[in-house]
């Protein structure tokens, strides 16, 4: 798409029309870039050869800067996300960027398909990530770690992703010996349950 929309450009004697062919074309070129990192970073999830730096890991420190990451992406919507996390001294066996990215694809799905602010709860070693979609009905939880999912109903807005971030962040929990488990239900929304490593 992008290489057609430079060979219209190049023919385009209009300036304003040609600069139009032009922005359509790094529009394809950044959403190519978007899907080959997603692409990149679910070949690194599911490899069972990628060793991961394992040491002993502050559990609420990363997810603070995953949050405050995000923060100009809440303030556009006027979110304020709700955090209980009573153990801030939780400290689990992982790979920080692993961990990093895990938290980043859940904040990033609950701010992309997601109606109201995300809860996130912290009990023990369990990680709640809550909120409601714009149409609970049409997400099917057994699907939604599957590569290349989306529930097309739920997820029409624009920005959609590639239906990568799940799979990524439930083999990057798995890849800890962890476990990533979602429900969905029209009262409650979706929650992602992370359960993960013990230290």
């Amino acid at each position: 798409g992008a290489k057609g929309y430079v060979s219209l450009a190049a023919e385009e004697p209009d300036d304003a029309r040609r600069a139009h062919y032009l922005q359509a074309a790094e529009a394809r070129l950044t959403d190519m870039e978007g899907l080959l990192d997603a692409l990149f970073a679910y070949a690194r999830a599911t490899d069972a050869a990628a060793e991961l730096d394992m040491r002993p890991l502050a559990v609420m420190p990363v997810l603070a800067e995953v949050l405050t990451g995000q923060f100009p992406a809440f303030e556009e919507r006027g979110w304020e996300p709700l955090v209980d996390f009573p153990d801030e001294s939780l400290v689990v066996e992982a790979d920080s960027e692993a961990l990093t990215r895990m938290f980043e694809n859940l904040v990033s799905n609950a701010l992309r398909y997601g109606t109201s602010a995300p809860s996130i709860v912290q009990r023990g070693r369990s990680l709640t990530f809550s909120n409601q979609a714009s149409d609970q009905t049409a997400i099917d939880v057994n699907r939604l770690f599957e590569r290349f999912y989306r529930a097309d109903a739920a997820r029409n807005r624009s920005g959609g992703g590639y239906g990568l971030g799940l799979a990524i962040a439930r083999s990057i929990v798995e890849g800890h010996h962890g476990r990533l488990t979602v429900t969905s239900t029209a009262a409650a929304g979706t929650t992602f349950t992370a359960l993960l490593p013990r230290r």
